[in-house]
C-alpha cells in the first residue's frame, strides 16, 4: 500500500493519478460512436456484420454501428460508466498499464472476436452495436476492484480470490439473462457453489477479514468506491442482460454479452496470474 495513499485524500489522490491524455484517450471513443451514428443511413447498413455474408472488415465496424438515439445513448452511458470506473480502480491500484492494455484489446481486438464467435449459431440476419464491447469493460471490473481493495484497503486481499466475485456475477447472468432451464439453474448453482468455495477460503483468514472491514470505516473515501463499485459489478448485469431479449422488434444479442464479459474477465486474470502485468509499485509513480 503507497504511503501516498496514506497521505492524500481519496479525490486528491484521485486527480494526482488521472493523466489527461488518458482521459482524451477514453473520450475518443463515444466521439466516434457518436460520428458513425451520424453517417447516412445507407452507409451505416453496409458497414453492419451480416451472418450469411461475413467479412473481416464488418466484423469490425459493426460494433460501432448504431441506428436509433436510445441504443446508442445505452451503449455510451454504459461505456463511461464502465470504462470510467476501471479506469479511476486501475490508477488508484497502481495498474495504469493492465488497463490500459486490456481496454486496448477490447478495442481493436474484441469486436472482430465477438463478430467471429456469432457464426456459431448461424442465422439470417446482421448484427451491430457496441454493447459487446460494453460488457468486456463489465468483464474486467472484478480484477480491478480487487487490485484496488489490495493498494488501498488490504494488502492481505489476493487476486486468486478474483473469481469468487466474478462466479458471483455469472450466477446473477444466469438467473436474470437465460431462459429458466434445468441447465442454466445448474450453472447457477455450480456457479453459487464456486462462491461459497470462495467465500470459505477468504473467511479462513480471520485477521484479515477483521482487517479489511476495519479499513472500509477508516478509510472515508476509499471505502466508499469499493463499495460503490462492488454495486456496479453485481448490479450492472440487470442493465447489459435485460430480462427480455427483445426490445422494438431488435433481438439483444445476449450471447455476444456474455461472451464478452467471460472472455474479458477471463483474459486478464491469467495474464495477470502469469505474472505477464506485473505491480508497478504505488500509484503516483505508475507508469
Amino acid at each position: 500500500m503507497g504511503s501516498s495513499a496514506d497521505r492524500l485524500p481519496f479525490f486528491a489522490a484521485l486527480r494526482s493519478a488521472t493523466r489527461f491524455r488518458d482521459c482524451l484517450l477514453l473520450a475518443a471513443v463515444p466521439a466516434l460512436l457518436v460520428g458513425v451514428f451520424c453517417l447516412p443511413e445507407t452507409t451505416k447498413r453496409s458497414l453492419t456484420f451480416s451472418y450469411t455474408d461475413p467479412t473481416l472488415l464488418t466484423a469490425y465496424t459493426a460494433n460501432f454501428v448504431h441506428f436509433r438515439v436510445e441504443h446508442l445513448a445505452a451503449n455510451v452511458a454504459g461505456y463511461i460508466l464502465l470504462a470510467g470506473t476501471g479506469y479511476a480502480l486501475a490508477v488508484l491500484a497502481g495498474r495504469r498499464r493492465l488497463f490500459g492494455v486490456a481496454g486496448t484489446t477490447y478495442l481493436l481486438a474484441f469486436p472482430v472476436v465477438l463478430s467471429a464467435l456469432n457464426l456459431a449459431v448461424p442465422r439470417d440476419a446482421y448484427t451491430y452495436g457496441f454493447s459487446g464491447v460494453v460488457m468486456a469493460f463489465a468483464g474486467l471490473l472484478p480484477l480491478l476492484l480487487v487490485l484496488y481493495a489490495q493498494e488501498q484497503l488490504d494488502p492481505h486481499v489476493r487476486v486468486r480470490y478474483t473469481p469468487g466475485l466474478f462466479f458471483a456475477t455469472l450466477a446473477v447472468i444466469t438467473v436474470v439473462a437465460l431462459p429458466h432451464t434445468t441447465l442454466t439453474f445448474a450453472i447457477a448453482g455450480a456457479a453459487t457453489f464456486m462462491v461459497g468455495v470462495y467465500g470459505l477460503s477468504i473467511r479462513s483468514d480471520r485477521h484479515r477479514g477483521v482487517t479489511f472491514r476495519t479499513r472500509l470505516r477508516e478509510r472515508p473515501g476509499y471505502g466508499d468506491a469499493f463499495i460503490l463499485g462492488l454495486g456496479l459489478i453485481l448490479g450492472y448485469p440487470f442493465v447489459g442482460f435485460p430480462t427480455t431479449s427483445w426490445l422494438d422488434s431488435t433481438i439483444v444479442n445476449l450471447y455476444a454479452h456474455f461472451v464478452g464479459y467471460c472472455l474479458a474477465f477471463i483474459v486478464p486474470y491469467l495474464a495477470l496470474e502469469l505474472g505477464v502485468f506485473e505491480r508497478t509499485g504505488s500509484r503516483s509513480n505508475d507508469g
